[in-house]
């Protein structure tokens, strides 16, 4: 997504519906201001109850309802990301009552609720990425 069609598309954005989900907007487009200035093209589709950002065609993170975080990260990397953040703060990933792995970690809104939060977790989405 260039920087045109990205200025647009934040312009005709009021709340994106995922599926009966409203997601949280405005961290949906601190996500796309963060890869924007890193310079890392993306694309996004809704699943998974979230907009789901993709980099090469690979899931890197989503954005959930009421502001967490769906994040890939490497699986090597996982066990030292969910205890540096605190039970609180980061967990497995579950779909309906499994766990998606240990790639796969769902992020509080309180851990991304500053710039600082949300780049820590976008970096370990990206070095699992590119």
């Amino acid at each position: 997504m260039g920087q045109e069609d990205w200025l647009r598309h934040l312009l005709t954005i009021d709340i994106c519906q995922c599926g009966s989900m409203a997601i949280d907007e405005h961290l949906a487009d601190r996500v796309r201001t963060a890869l924007f200035d890193r310079g890392i093209a993306w694309e996004e589709k809704r699943m998974f109850g979230a907009l789901i950002f993709l980099v090469k065609d690979e899931i890197l993170m989503g954005v959930r309802g009421g502001g967490g975080l769906l994040v890939r990260v490497d699986p090597d990397e996982s066990e030292q990301l969910l205890e540096q953040a605190g039970r609180y703060y980061a967990q497995v990933a579950l779909m309906g009552e499994r766990g998606m792995g240990p790639s796969w970690l769902d992020v509080s809104p309180d851990a991304v609720e500053d710039d600082a939060g949300l780049a820590h977790w976008l970096d370990a989405c990206l070095r699992r990425a590119l």
